[in-house]
């Protein structure tokens, strides 16, 4: 598919979405003011996702969060098929084309922009809704005020945990999981306790509040998404979800896993496979941008906690060098037209 259109410094008109889909013409969408009328906005990053958009697509059709729902996939400049994939078997899912690569945290809050949900869920292409996942994610936001982000029990396609939650980097942690370290010491006490392993058992029992959840598949609430800036674009790819965690717990809210809500996630652990990669770099570079933002001393927090009632906890004190971005500014960068020509 050959794409001669150009930028156009805003957002891209909707295309095969529904006749009534609350965008004008022009492409560019209202104030961003959550409408009541689309409880809940599911938001989808892809880059050359052809071989699994369509599956993750199918997996939140059949698996609907109960309420009225608005899809959007955001496309980082694919060269392959997705855009093309979503346009013939998803004509309902409005699509967002980049001219261009951005990073991660940028195409999210590009897609967040054009939400009209008062909850967002970011789901990567390489995932599965299980079945009253999405459901279960928004209820609990809606149960729980003091909750920020919810994250679901993530798995392996072959059914099998995958570590959902995960603790504040430490200095330790950081040298087990992010320099040659890690062949010496891979499956330490440091990374299983960053990792939570040993708390796995308790945190498939009941909600329980944590430090961060993995960005693969996480719900936040739409005002407080715009409270904090969105995701910082500072990340080009890898830790942007543990620096909205933390941004999350320093506003006064807290964050949550919720095992009953199940998304399967095919994990590529590319840089825990191999060490001399892009995405090695890219990790140290987040995770160096992290430590100069927050430090890597945790938060002094509330232990592990189960959530009950309201689930209030109270967050740290405020860290300084929290970065935020204007989620207006993002959403005009770099854009192309939807197009099916």
């Amino acid at each position: 598919m050959e794409d001669t259109t150009a930028a156009t410094g805003g957002f891209a008109p909707v295309e095969g979405g529904v006749p009534d889909s609350g965008v004008p013409d022009s492409g560019v969408p209202d104030s961003g003011v959550p409408d009541s009328g689309v409880p809940v906005s599911v938001v989808v990053v892809t880059h050359e996702s052809a071989a699994t958009i369509d599956s993750c697509l199918d997996s939140i059709r059949e698996h609907p969060p109960g309420v009225a729902y608005e899809v959007i996939v955001v496309d980082n400049a694919s060269s392959d098929e997705t855009v093309r994939i979503v346009w013939s078997g998803h004509p309902d899912v409005r699509v967002i084309r980049r001219a261009r690569r951005h990073g991660f945290a940028s195409n999210c809050n590009a897609g967040a922009h054009a939400c009209r949900g008062r909850a967002l869920v970011f789901l990567n292409p390489d995932t599965r809704v299980m079945p009253g996942a999405l459901e279960r994610l928004v209820q609990f936001l809606d149960q729980h005020p003091t909750v920020a982000v919810v994250g679901p029990r993530l798995v392996y396609p072959d059914g099998t945990q995958q570590p959902s939650a995960r603790r504040f980097p430490t200095v330790s942690a950081t040298l087990v999981r992010r320099t040659p370290v890690r062949w010496v010491l891979q499956d330490s006490r440091v990374e299983r306790r960053h990792l939570m392993v040993d708390e796995t058992p308790t945190l498939t029992l009941a909600p329980h509040t944590v430090d961060w959840v993995l960005g693969a598949a996480i719900a936040i609430r739409a005002d407080v998404y715009k409270e904090l800036g969105g995701m910082d674009d500072g990340y080009r790819l890898y830790c942007e979800d543990i620096d909205l965690c933390r941004r999350a717990w320093t506003a006064g809210f807290s964050v949550a896993l919720l095992p009953s809500a199940v998304v399967e996630h095919d994990l590529a652990e590319t840089t825990r496979k191999r060490f001399l990669t892009w995405a090695t770099v890219w990790h140290v570079r987040a995770m160096a941008r992290f430590a100069r933002l927050h430090g890597l001393t945790p938060p002094q927090m509330a232990a592990l906690a189960r959530v009950d009632g309201a689930g209030a906890m109270e967050g740290p004190a405020p860290v300084n060098g929290s970065a935020s971005v204007d989620l207006d500014a993002a959403a005009t960068a770099d854009l192309l037209p939807a197009s099916q020509t």
